[in-house]
């Protein structure tokens, strides 16, 4: 007999977390499923943003878990291989087992764009980061680069321009593609080199980063940077959603203002949804928003 949840969560980052606590609030038999616990906000060396914590992502990540099995929802940790809507509700596979919920929430998020160069995984955390606004801080007056040429790439080069003496960015093409009005305050910062036709070659440094090798039309060089902020673009964990009909927009899961999907009984919070703010805090209040509108589904037979 298969035993059926109340919810499956997919994915044990903030967004997955933050809903599980709160499912395990309104006495929701619950399941988080998830290749990782923590998500990428493991990625972040230091948090100074959000409320009441100061620490590593690691750590931060660790309290989630801690209160999550304070409520007595249940890990399963692996890859999820496919979801399915079946009679009960949703079908989980993971590997060679199976899990069925009423419903389920996606916290799934997205998966950063790496670089693939030699130094980047070396110095993560010790120089490397892949968001401005969780590390800026601790490099305040110090020298650092932007890989990127979008907006993302473009407000994180005009932030760390605020706090930092000097901020170089890499772009590989002529002319960076974000709005004009972002490359209007790059280049009226005095601060802001721009290296276009540039490429990353090796982020370099001892115990924390102390340079990064770039190929450009002039050659391969060195620049001394402090930190190396990549921003190249994040990927939508959305594949397992293919053949169930859940709209996306661009690329990204589109749910209304409480977490509903455009398939019944499917939610998503987080950084894989379309909200355009992607930060650790916003993702653990789209899963507890998602919660509750799972709770009206499941046990008060609203839509």
């Amino acid at each position: 007999m298969v035993e059926i949840y109340d919810l499956l969560i997919l994915g044990a980052g903030p967004a997955g977390m933050s809903a599980a606590i709160y499912a395990g609030r309104y006495g929701m038999k619950t399941l988080i499923i998830g290749k990782e616990i923590g998500g990428t906000t493991n990625l972040a060396g230091e948090f100074e943003n959000y409320p009441g914590f100061t620490g590593s992502g690691i750590d931060l990540m660790k309290k989630f878990e801690e209160q999550v099995k304070t409520f007595g929802a249940v890990f399963e940790i692996g890859s999820i291989d496919k979801l399915e809507k079946v009679e009960e509700g949703f079908c989980v596979s993971v590997g060679d087992k199976k899990f069925v919920g009423s419903s389920v929430i996606s916290g799934l998020g997205s998966e950063r764009r790496k670089l693939g160069i030699p130094g980047e995984g070396k110095f993560l955390g010790k120089g490397v980061s892949y968001c401005a606004t969780c590390d800026g801080n601790f490099f305040r007056g110090k020298i650092v680069a932007v890989i990127g040429g979008s907006d993302s790439a473009a407000k994180a080069a005009i932030y760390l321009a605020s706090i930092c003496e000097k901020v170089y960015i890499s772009y590989r093409k002529e002319k960076m593609r974000c709005e004009p009005i972002n490359l209007e305050k790059i280049e009226a910062m005095k601060n802001i080199e721009i290296i276009y036709n540039s490429k990353p070659l090796e982020i370099v440094g001892d115990k924390n980063v102390n340079g990064l090798k770039l190929e450009s039309l002039d050659g391969a060089k060195l620049v001394d940077v402090d930190g190396v902020f990549i921003e190249v673009g994040s990927v939508p964990l959305t594949v397992i959603f293919d053949g169930l009909g859940v709209e996306l927009e661009n690329g990204y899961i589109k749910v209304d203002k409480e977490g509903r999907t455009s398939v019944e009984g499917l939610f998503a919070a987080g950084d894989g949804t379309n909200n355009p703010f992607k930060q650790t805090i916003t993702a653990a209040a789209d899963g507890v928003l998602a919660t509750r509108t799972a709770y009206n589904f499941v046990k008060l037979g609203k839509k």
